[in-house]
This record gives C-alpha cells, structure tokens and sequence, in this order.
C-alpha cells in the first residue's frame, strides 16, 4: 500500500484577513508536511494569494534538501451567482460557495490573479465579513477559453457541490443527487477533463460521511476522480486547543470543536482511520488522483528581478562642469555619479546640488560627509541588488511632491529614512539628522551587505487619504497607482490580552501580565524578548 502523498486544501495566517480561523504559518505548513512524509503541499487560503512569495522563498531554501517535494499554490474562492453584490444580497437564498483552485503553471497563476482582482474589486461587506464573490460567468470567461492551466476541487461542506448532496441526505429527494451530477460535469465543461476533482475530507460527521460516500458513486457514475484533503486550519491535533482559544478570544459564537475537530495535517494512518468504509483500493485511487495532480502541477517562479520603473523627475537646473568639479572636490563619491553610464545617476548629480543650495543646514564639512556617507552606501547596495537606486530617489522626491501638490501635508520623517541625509537633501524628508539630539544612523536605513528593497515610510493626513490617491492616479496614471494590502500584527501587550480573552482568564489578570512587557523609545519588547531576553538589546 502506498502512503498518503499530501494534503491539497490547507490554510495559513494569511486566510485570516477577514475570518480569524487559522492558526498555521506559511514556513511551519510546508516543515509539517515534510515531517509527515507528504510528497507535497498546497496552500489554498481563504480568497488571497498574499503567501505566494513567502511560500516560494521558504520552498527554494527546502527543495534543495527535498527535491523530490512540491509545493503547489491554490486559492479557495467563494462562487456565487452572476452579478451577487451588496444591493441585492438575499441572505434567505444566496451562499458563498467554497472551491479549491490550483496552478499547474504559470499561466494557471495569472489566471487566478484574473478571478481573485474581480472579486476583490467588487466585494463588500456583510454581517461584519468582507465578501468577495467570484461569479460563474468569470470561470467560463477566464478558465474555459484557455483550459489546462488551473485544477478544480469541489472543496469543503461549505461547496455548492456538497449543499446538493447535504439537501439530497435531508430531503431523500434524487433530484438533489442528479443536479449535483449536473453541476459536477457543468463545471468538468468549464475546467475541461482532467482538471476536476471531486473533494473528500477525513472526518466523523455524518454529513461529512455520507458527502464521501455519494461522492464515490459520482465518481464511479460519471468517472470524476476524487482526492483526500485535510482542509487544514492547524497543523496536529495537539494543536487543538490552541486553535480553539484563538477562535474564543474573537467577538460573537464560532463554531469550533465540532466544526474544525478534523482540520489538521494527517499523517497516512490518521487518513485511513477516518475511512473505514472505504476499500484500500478505493483509498489508493485518491492517493493516485494527488499524486496526478502533484506531476500536473509545474515548478514555477512569480519572483522577478528588480526593476525601478522609469516615472516623471523633476525638472533640475543645469550646472557647469566647474560647478560640479567643486562639489566633487566636496562630495567625493559624487564623481561616480557624474561618470556613470546611468541617467539617473548624472540626474541625481543635479538634483542633490539643488538640495545643498536650498538647505543652508547642509552647506557644511560635516554635512558634505555624511552625503558622501550616503552617496557610498547608494553605490554600492545599487551594485549589490543590480538596480539604480538614484532613480528610486528621484521618483520619490517626484511623489512626494504631487502630494504635497494633492492639498495634503507630509510628515517629516518616520522609521529608518529618518537617519539618511540624502533623503533629506532631495526633500523627500524633512529632517535633518543631524541637528537632532538624538543618533541615527544611516545604515539603518540602507545597508550595501543586505540585498534588500529600499522603503521610506511616507505619512499623509488621513482626511485626505481619498483625495491625493486620487490626485496620483491622475497624474501618474489608473494602471501605477495601486492600494496595497497591509497585514496586522498584534503588538506583545495586545496578544497577551488576546490570548487571556481566548483562554478564558480573567481581564484584571490578563491586565497585569501585559503590565510586564517593557518598552524602549516607544517601542514594546517582543513577547520572545521577554521571555528570553535580547543580547544585541543589552
């Protein structure tokens, strides 16, 4: 007998974003899945792709040690009816129907990035949940033309396929049995052959058991093949109760130990003991149908290279060669600047001479060298990470200005930027390092050793949030200007009340344990930096 090749419905913290169900991490998942002997592993989240480059940058360092290992990127989208939104929402009729996604290449990835964008630009909120309805019409427009790309499993109790089947066990009504036959091959129609799969999952409920059962003789009737998922939402069952606590430290009743008793990674003999009513042999053909599915599925990569996009600059003056001579003689490093090959670099020799001559604070020895400092750094981390950071500089310094251009006010300085004068110099900040108190340092910020995205925190007002997205998007275009998605973490003190809330301690308690995570410049100590202290702190 073979062994169980790998779970291909599984959740991580990323599922979280509206529905706070799952407790799993995107490295911990994939290290799981390896220690149970799985052949491979899909991350298939509640309606994000948000974990893809987590998951590819954790899944090269391993594939060196597990080549023969997969991992697989999916996405569990809601269907729903054609043209379902807020306005005529009947919470009598309409459901949000679970179905499992997964890429067989990369092709199969810009497809789902097709349906989930559709879906995220028409959802809405109802009964305190974001919705992100995909319709029917986007699978025959998107998947159908171009077939072969993406792989489709009917999902969980929550799918369309199995509200039919649940309705056929309660009514004993056949004609509940043969619309699902009918949705099974209208979708078979959509995805083409080969590319459904009908969904079992392990568990004890007798919906869920009756569910497997009419999905085997589905599949015998209309020779679908099916497959074994765990719908994982925590990673073993000794992880039980704390995936129970996180779901009971959130507002309002959660269904939780009967609900989520199964939804964890299962090793072969925890798979075969939930399916007893199934023979070896038709064990071995959802083994089988993974396996299919694992070879189907391609290696590929969504990483690109760096690449500063070329934006609007501002317009600079013109100095003489003499000029420049003088500020080289300054400014060392300014003269690799000047004899590069890259336009950005002979701009930004423009640009930064423009800045000393409106910053008197930077007309000074000690102001030349720490630019010089900066110039350095620039250099060499451009080299480092292959991509010119004078013009990351310089289409900042633009966006800055078509904010302050919007009607909004930019805050000085936040974070790490703060301690780099170049920033300041070209106005992208407004605060001189060095007239402050206390030190920052440049490194911080940019570090040649490190390959590395540059990031500057830039704060707006938020009252006029709306209208300088807007005042972008219209000069720098609708297709450059994207909000981009932010995901929380609880701060030490906030999980520590959290967690008690789930836990069920009480809150005068909870309240003084949090009481003892200490702070330094306003920042809380991590919960591990409590626990275990910080050497680089010391």
């Amino acid at each position: 007998m073979s062994k169980y090749p790998g779970s291909l419905h599984n959740h991580t913290d990323y599922s979280n974003e509206t529905l706070r169900d799952c407790i799993n991490k995107v490295n911990s998942l994939i290290d799981t899945a390896i220690e149970l002997d799985h052949e491979c592993v899909a991350i298939t989240d509640h309606e994000t792709i948000s974990s893809y480059i987590k998951a590819e940058k954790y899944y090269n360092k391993i594939n060196k040690e597990r080549p023969d290992f997969k991992l697989i990127r999916g996405n569990e989208i809601y269907l729903t009816r054609n043209d379902l939104n807020a306005q005529n929402y009947d919470k009598s009729k309409d459901r949000y129907f679970h179905f499992i996604l997964l890429c067989r290449d990369l092709e199969g990835y810009h497809q789902i990035c097709e349906l989930s964008t559709r879906a995220w630009l028409r959802s809405y909120i109802s009964r305190k949940l974001r919705r992100r309805p995909t319709y029917y019409r986007d699978l025959k427009e998107i998947v159908k033309p171009n077939q072969g790309h993406l792989i489709a499993s009917s999902a969980c109790l929550g799918s369309q396929l199995d509200k039919f089947l649940l309705q056929y066990m309660d009514t004993d009504d056949i004609e509940y049995y043969e619309t699902a036959k009918k949705w099974c091959l209208y979708i078979q129609d959509i995805f083409g052959i080969g590319n459904f799969y009908l969904e079992m999952q392990p568990s004890n409920n007798k919906e869920q058991i009756f569910v497997n059962k009419q999905l085997l003789k589905i599949s015998e009737e209309l020779n679908i093949p099916y497959i074994i998922t765990t719908d994982s939402h925590y990673l073993r069952p000794e992880d039980a109760f704390i995936h129970e606590s996180f779901l009971n430290a959130q507002d309002g009743e959660r269904e939780v130990k009967s609900f989520y008793a199964t939804t964890y990674m299962m090793n072969d003999e925890e798979i075969r003991s939930f399916f007893s009513y199934l023979t070896d042999e038709q064990i071995e053909r959802a083994y089988t149908s993974i396996n299919e599915i694992k070879d189907k599925c391609e290696d590929f990569s969504i990483l690109r290279p760096l690449k500063i996009p070329s934006l609007p600059w501002r317009k600079f003056n013109k100095h003489s060669q003499n000029e420049i001579n003088e500020y080289c003689k300054l400014i060392p490093e300014l003269k690799k600047f000047v004899d590069s090959s890259y336009k950005s670099d002979n701009v930004l020799v423009d640009a930064l001479i423009d800045g000393i001559k409106a910053h008197e604070d930077l007309q000074n020895e000690k102001a030349y060298e720490a630019i010089n400092t900066c110039l350095n750094m620039t250099w060499e981390s451009s080299e480092v990470n292959k991509a010119q950071w004078s013009a990351y500089y310089l289409n900042l310094q633009k966006i800055v200005d078509e904010c302050w251009n919007a009607g909004t006010i930019v805050m000085p300085a936040r974070g790490s930027g703060g301690g780099f004068i170049l920033l300041y110099a070209l106005d992208i900040i407004q605060l001189n390092c060095l007239r402050e108190k206390t030190a920052t340092y440049p490194w911080r910020f940019l570090n040649p050793a490190r390959v590395s995205v540059l990031d500057v925190d830039i704060d707006i007002c938020g009252l006029t949030r709306a209208k300088t997205l807007a005042h972008l998007r219209k000069f720098y275009g609708e297709n450059r200007v994207a909000q981009v998605a932010t995901f929380r973490l609880e701060k030490s003190k906030s999980a520590v009340l959290t967690a008690a809330r789930g836990l069920g301690i009480d809150v005068d308690n909870a309240q003084y344990i949090a009481s003892l995570i200490g702070a330094e410049r306003g920042q809380l100590y991590t919960l591990k930096q409590m626990y275990y202290g910080d050497e680089e702190a010391d």
